[in-house]
């Protein structure tokens, strides 16, 4: 296409970016950053400058397509697009910046315009020197805004030159339709490079400006490390900026001074290239400093909003739950942060809570089953009953340290699914600083606990779920003084071992059969026990029921071990494995209830006469033994004296084999009486109890052994079982 304007038929020279300045380009260089500094006097003045970068951002994502967009006509989608909120809420500029930007575009066009491309280090001293009243993250801001008002106006002749008349005359006048029938790959990388580098620009800027967003604040200072090592690095990283758009715009121009022979752009592309890893290498630096600065307000922000939890605590009772469970839960009014379990569409905020006892479930994603359906069912009993005013809440520990992904949110919406109680609407809107109060003051590491408040926010129990597994409902409100009191009133007997977990029993109790519990892994001591057993029970002339509870082992094994009993037709099983879960489990929380009320004192102390631990830690010793079998006889009520006898596998089945020798003492006394004499009278010295505990975190540093009174050793036991 003609032109009136005279171009050379070549060029003898490629110019440097930046022009003929050769000067350093080191961050570190003293005299640049001196040099730098001279030209900052900032006054205090200030502007929308998040507006302004988000329209600089605008214009950057609407030139995008480019080359390509105007040869494949894909352009006119660019512009085609809504307004951004930016634009939408900007008032616009006052008539002093307005003539700054306009100032610095004029020398952005000018001074980097004439063949020879100028003095880029002078440029950018002097396009700071006109920037010295404003902030660092400002003058950056000013000075991209500048060059994108300059490149816009080229990109939008471009994208409209062949539809829009006026455009087509500009077009003309500037030798656009030339420069663009040029070969496609040459002009296409010399613009993308452009393009790319001034967006790490626009990158580079915001992350500046996020600095001056964190101040002033009582979170951070400029004397905190990262901060001020940010804040020194901002003049290089600001002259840098306006180094390479200086750069840029000389890039643009020399573009424009292009005829049709095809040149090489190799050493501009090249050059501009390094100076995007410059920009890189800065932008990582104050990436850093500015994660680290983060981290500084947000371990600030924790240890304040812990504190103000420590407060409130220590300040109860309130006039009621509210504050303490917002500062739990979720402080913000922003959304209501609970739901009604699986039903996400009931969502409540705390104020559903008032005026009810109230126990928060603390838990990770690995809560058991079990748990949740005893719990379930507990729950749902309170819900007939009108005097039981309480809520639980699910409370999800999940670490910010633990990679979240599509498996937690699985995991998270099965559990809630199941829970009939109130839940937090997602883990995330647990507090960190929450997390670190659960963990120092109510001690949760893995295993759940469940918090008790009374309906003022005090702590009624830091654990109530040992009480809850004993007890149930009857714990209510579930405060530890309850739990003193429930105590006082329990003998060891059978129907406080197996509570409600089968109604058969309890019916076999009140018919006052001798009943028997046992357990055991080898079937040939489980035949020849079931037998002496029954055999012992016909010749003493009594109705004898035997229930197999096995131990405390694993689901797959204990189901394979009821198999065996049920297909035999020995004796009667429980065959829902979380039957026998729950019945060890509340033998486990007795005995963690009975030390929790005997602080300081050994675990079966001497000075410590309490019966009930004493018979808790057999049976637990019992559910742990490994292959050797146990068993206890109980008639009744089991409340009286010598009504409960209990033993090991081979001490057992060797009484009732001999039970000629006491037939007539248990004519006179009873069954069970006489058995549990006979034991007593016949007990080996020797023996091998162990005592396995779940968990370590209210594990009893000192535990006595119920059969020689002795100090037992301690040892861990890391154990995976899915045989």
């Amino acid at each position: 296409m003609a032109s009136g304007v005279n171009m050379p038929a070549a060029r003898k020279q490629q110019p440097t970016i930046g022009g003929n300045d050769r000067k350093p380009m080191l961050s570190d260089d003293n005299a640049l950053r001196k040099q730098i500094q001279a030209t900052h006097d900032y006054d205090g003045r200030l502007f929308d400058l998040e507006s302004i970068l988000v329209i600089v951002e605008d214009i950057l994502n609407l030139v995008s397509p480019g080359i390509d967009g105007i040869l494949n006509g894909s352009g006119k989608h660019a512009v085609i697009r809504e307004e951004t909120a930016a634009l939408t809420g900007f008032d616009g500029i006052h008539d002093t910046l307005a003539f700054l930007l306009n100032k610095v575009s004029c020398e952005l066009s000018c001074k980097c315009s004439g063949g020879g491309g100028g003095d880029g280090h002078a440029s950018s001293i002097e396009i700071l020197n006109s920037l010295s009243s404003y902030t660092w993250d400002a003058k950056a801001a000013i000075a991209l805004a500048s060059f994108s008002v300059n490149y816009a106006q080229f990109w939008l002749v471009a994208n409209r030159f062949t539809t829009d008349p006026l455009a087509k005359s500009v077009a003309l006048l500037k030798q656009l339709p030339d420069i663009i029938n040029l070969s496609d790959h040459v002009i296409k990388s010399r613009f993308d490079t452009i393009s790319n580098l001034v967006k790490d620009l626009l990158e580079l800027t915001t992350c500046i400006a996020k600095f001056n967003r964190l101040m002033p604040s009582k979170y951070i200072s400029e004397d905190v490390e990262p901060m001020a090592a940010a804040i020194a690095h901002f003049p290089v990283a600001v002259y840098w900026i306006v180094r390479i758009l200086v750069a840029c715009a000389s890039q643009v121009t020399e573009i424009l001074g292009l005829n049709r022979q095809v040149f090489s752009s190799t050493a501009e592309t090249w050059e501009l290239s390094s100076l995007g890893h410059k920009v890189s290498k800065i932008q990582d630096h104050l990436k850093t400093q500015l994660g680290l600065c983060y981290q500084h307000i947000d371990e600030k922000k924790n240890i304040d909003y812990f504190q103000t939890l420590v407060r409130l605590f220590e300040t109860t009772p309130h006039f009621d739950n509210q504050r303490i469970l917002g500062q739990l839960i979720y402080l913000k009014d922003d959304l209501q942060p609970l739901v009604m379990g699986a039903n996400k569409n009931i969502k409540v905020g705390v104020e559903a809570l008032k005026g009810k006892t109230v126990l928060l479930l603390i838990s990770d994603l690995d809560i058991s089953q079990d748990e949740l359906r005893i719990l379930s069912h507990i729950y749902q009993e309170s819900k007939t009953r009108p005097d039981f005013h309480y809520e639980i809440v699910w409370v999800p520990v999940v670490e910010k340290t633990i990679k979240r992904n599509e498996e937690h949110e699985l995991k998270f919406e099965q559990l809630q699914g199941i829970m009939p109680w109130y839940t937090l609407h997602h883990y995330s809107l647990l507090e960190p600083a929450v997390v670190m109060y659960i963990k120092e003051f109510w001690h949760f590491t893995k295993k759940p606990i469940l918090v008790s408040l009374d309906p003022q926010g005090k702590v009624a129990s830091p654990n109530a779920l040992h009480m809850v597994w004993i007890w149930g409902n009857l714990a209510y409100p579930f405060a530890t003084r309850n739990e003193s009191i429930l105590w006082e009133g329990e003998k060891w007997r059978l129907k406080l071992i197996v509570d409600g977990i089968d109604k058969s029993i309890l019916t076999w109790i009140n018919e006052g059969k001798v009943i028997c519990l046992y357990g055991g892994d080898k079937i040939e001591w489980i035949r020849d026990f079931i037998r002496t057993a029954r055999n012992a029970a016909s010749s003493a002339g009594i109705g004898l029921e035997m229930v197999y509870i096995g131990k405390n082992a694993t689901k797959e094994r204990m189901k394979r071990l009821n198999e065996t009993v049920t297909s035999n037709d020995l004796s009667h099983c429980w065959t829902d494995p979380t039957s026998i879960w729950y019945f060890w489990t509340r033998i486990e929380s007795m005995m963690h209830s009975k030390y929790s009320h005997n602080k300081g004192a050994k675990i079966d102390d001497d000075d410590v006469d309490d019966h009930i631990r004493r018979e808790v830690l057999t049976m637990l010793t019992f559910g742990g033994d490994g292959d050797r079998g146990w068993a206890m006889f109980s008639q009744g009520s089991g409340a009286g004296p010598g009504e409960v006898a209990r033993a090991k596998g081979d001490a057992m089945l060797s009484g009732l084999k001999d039970f000629e020798t006491w037939a007539p003492e248990a004519k006179r006394i009873g069954f069970v009486a006489a058995l549990n004499d006979y034991l007593a009278g016949n007990m080996s010295g020797e023996h091998c109890n162990r005592l396995v505990l779940s968990g370590v975190d209210d594990v009893p540093e000192t535990v006595v052994c119920a059969e020689c009174r002795k100090p037992m050793e301690k040892y861990f036991m890391y154990r995976c079982c899915d045989d």
